[in-house]
């Protein structure tokens, strides 16, 4: 039994080379058969030891179009709705087809709440145990006095308040995500509700680490790819741990590390971090924000396309003169 996988590809835009290297790693697939597309992954990515993914899931024929037609290539696989799409960048997984549905104000307004949120879901609770810890100082006075008295009854340090209740939270997940929808939302909410109010009672965690748990984990449901909500969820405890060792020092080292990684890390030979590093100012038109369609003079440099140019005439102003490249 063979696994029947196609690639779609526009000829006169997407790049030769890309297309002859996505055709390369998969002839270099020698198995009986690939079901899921986690399978096609693993076997075609750049760093296998990575915990950030490097194609993109979909299963939006909207999306893989618009990707198609910045010369990207989609990977698709029968008997499966998912469309892999290479290469692509960290920002790709923060963006959504909505934010191109609407105003581009409003588009680029989440974008940066998503991004926000990122750092929330990744930073917060390794700040509040390094604050906690080893610099009350740098909070305001009537604040320390605060968490100090939701600290009196607590036998646990703050690191393993943190990790107690990212526990609780994981099994809280994986329990809505195994169970019929219904009831999985309400084990979600029912469960959180019961197992928070019983474990401050308890005396085991404060309402402190209850609120900064609650937080991190809605700012993770934000970020719309599933695999880079699981990568900032894995990296998470390791940087709380580096925050119990060593305070603001182990965060900021954590950071670092992370950082160094990313820039290390590529996608079909395209750099991660594109267009941030290396800096290409007229691809940041679609990043950190998104400005109007019909500033998108050209493609992305990313995947190297053959066609630049994406449109000429883009628009009339109030006087009907027409703004072109």
């Amino acid at each position: 039994m063979h696994t029947k996988v196609a690639i779609a590809y526009i000829q006169n835009i997407a790049n030769d080379d890309l297309v002859a290297e996505v055709k390369r790693r998969l002839e270099m697939i020698k198995t009986d058969a690939l079901m899921p597309p986690g399978y096609i992954q693993e076997f075609i990515e750049d760093t296998s030891f990575s915990p950030f993914p490097q194609q993109l899931n979909t299963e939006r024929p909207d999306r893989t179009a618009a990707n198609l037609m910045e010369g990207r290539v989609a990977i698709l696989s029968d008997g499966d709705p998912t469309a892999l799409i290479v290469p692509v960048t960290l920002f790709a997984f923060y963006q959504s087809p909505d934010d191109y549905n609407n105003r581009w104000i409003v588009g680029s307004f989440v974008r940066m709440i998503r991004l926000v949120s990122f750092l929330i879901a990744f930073l917060l609770p390794a700040i509040y145990i390094a604050t906690v810890a080893f610099h009350p100082d740098v909070l305001p006075l009537e604040l320390v006095y605060t968490i100090k008295a939701s600290l009196e009854k607590v036998p646990l340090p703050p690191i393993f308040e943190a990790l107690l209740m990212e526990l609780i939270f994981e099994l809280l997940r994986e329990a809505g995500i195994r169970l019929p929808s219904r009831v999985g939302q309400t084990i979600g909410i029912v469960g959180g509700l019961v197992i928070g109010d019983a474990i401050v009672k308890a005396g085991l965690v404060s309402y402190t680490m209850i609120i900064v748990v609650a937080l991190t984990a809605i700012s993770s449901f934000l970020v719309p790819s599933n695999d880079m909500s699981s990568a900032v969820r894995i990296l998470r405890f390791p940087l709380m741990i580096l925050a119990a060792i060593f305070g603001y020092i182990g965060i900021s080292f954590g950071l670092i590390i992370t950082f160094v990684h990313l820039c290390q890390l590529h996608s079909f030979h395209t750099p991660y971090l594109s267009p941030l590093a290396p800096m290409r100012l007229k691809d940041m038109k679609d990043s950190f924000v998104r400005l109007p369609i019909w500033s998108f003079w050209e493609r992305p440099h990313d995947p190297k396309p053959k066609k630049m140019q994406r449109q000429h005439v883009t628009r009339e102003d109030e006087n009907g003169d027409k703004h072109a490249k």
